[in-house]
């Protein structure tokens, strides 16, 4: 019923309209109605229809009309009775009365089951506010989960990409290793070539040198040789002269004399330019074998041990200018990285990789010295440069 009312509030309101209206009209009607002058009118008799009349119902509408069957009686004027009309009004009033009472009831628990019913929606409506405003937190606490999960994932990601390079730097230093072996050994098998053509060629050259020392020595000998048997001829012809001219003029004596002195001196003369020559010769030989020598050790290149000796000293001396361009952050406990560094024959980064476990400051500072060191000290060989670098940082 309070649905009825509530869906067709229109209907309620004519309703009560009506019913106030007819309230009035008949209070109205009981105001102007005379009273019956019992001088005037004729009696009226009132014949009610036979049987019993049923109980009166409390009525909530407008009261239902008795058939009532009135005939004008022709007798003598009687007196009526007034309490009957009396009676009627007063229980037409009461009963107007009570359907007024009834219906502002009605109109008061419409308004307080329409009041209940107002009320049980708010709290519907708070319950559903409550409820979407948990549904907004457990899907922030979701999103929030999904972003946990997202980062984890992302983590994981990294975590294995870093794995992933790792084996690939690893793989990659086998590979190197490898090549800079069968490197060595090709370097080596060219070396040992290259040294014995070097040797074979410095015999050769040297056994040249020698037989052209030996070749010179012979002819300087056999030129000494000559020399001494013509000087000692021209001596004995001088001597045969002087002999032959002993009494000859003491001018004569003394020209043979000055000119015997003085070829004396032109031998000795020709004697030390031989030596000279014999020295120069000699200094010349040995100069081409210690040029041979020279060329053949550089040939061959510098040996395993003293490509050892300028390695170590080499990485000890970037090591050593690394480090003192490090400045270490004041908080580094428990953290270590690792530099892998190959320097480029200019001295300058030819590649440059780190594995950092550590802080951003920590790898950074890292970074950063290696930078600063460059350009870097230079190996004493120029095979060095192949190397690469391995650092730890700690």
């Amino acid at each position: 019923m309070f649905k009825e009312i509530r869906n067709k509030p229109q209907a309620l309101f004519w309703a009560i309209a009506l019913h106030i209206l007819i309230v009035a009209v008949l209070l109205l009607s009981f105001q102007l109605t005379d009273r019956p002058d019992t001088a005037e009118n004729t009696a009226i008799e009132v014949t009610l229809p036979e049987g019993t009349l049923p109980p009166e119902e409390p009525k909530t509408s407008e009261p239902e009309r008795t058939a009532l069957t009135a005939t004008q009686d022709t007798s003598p004027a009687e007196v009526p009775p007034t309490t009957n009309t009396d009676t009627e009004a007063a229980e037409a009033a009461a009963a107007a009365t009570a359907q007024a009472e009834a219906q502002r009831k009605a109109l008061a628990e419409s308004k307080v089951e329409a009041a209940r019913e107002k009320a049980a929606a708010e709290k519907a409506a708070a319950e559903k506010a409550q409820q979407q405003a948990a549904a907004r937190e457990k899907a922030a606490a979701e999103r929030q989960e999904t972003a946990a999960e997202e980062r984890a994932k992302a983590e994981a990601r990294r975590r294995a990409e870093a794995r992933a390079e790792t084996r690939r730097q690893a793989l990659a230093e086998e590979k190197e290793a490898e090549r800079k072996q069968a490197l060595a050994a090709s370097k080596a098998k060219a070396e040992a070539s290259a040294k014995a053509l070097a040797e074979k060629k410095a015999r050769e050259k040297a056994n040249a040198a020698a037989e052209a020392a030996a070749k010179a020595k012979s002819e300087a000998k056999a030129a000494a040789a000559a020399e001494a048997k013509a000087k000692a001829k021209a001596a004995s012809e001088a001597k045969a002269e002087a002999a032959a001219k002993a009494k000859a003029e003491a001018d004569a004596k003394a020209k043979s004399e000055a000119l015997a002195s003085k070829k004396a001196a032109e031998e000795e003369a020709q004697l030390a330019a031989d030596r000279e020559r014999w020295k120069a010769a000699e200094a010349k030989r040995k100069a081409a074998e210690e040029e041979a020598r020279r060329a053949a050790a550089a040939a061959a290149g510098p040996s395993n041990s003293d490509l050892s000796s300028a390695r170590a000293a080499w990485k000890s001396a970037v090591n050593r200018k690394i480090k003192a361009n490090w400045n270490k952050p004041a908080e580094r406990f428990g953290m270590s990285a690792t530099i892998r560094l190959m320097i480029s024959p200019s001295g300058g980064i030819q590649r440059f990789t780190l594995s950092c476990d550590g802080s951003a400051a920590f790898c950074e500072s890292i970074k950063a010295a290696v930078h600063r060191s460059d350009p870097f000290p230079r190996p004493e060989y120029k095979e060095l440069y192949n190397d690469t670098h391995v650092i730890k940082m700690d």
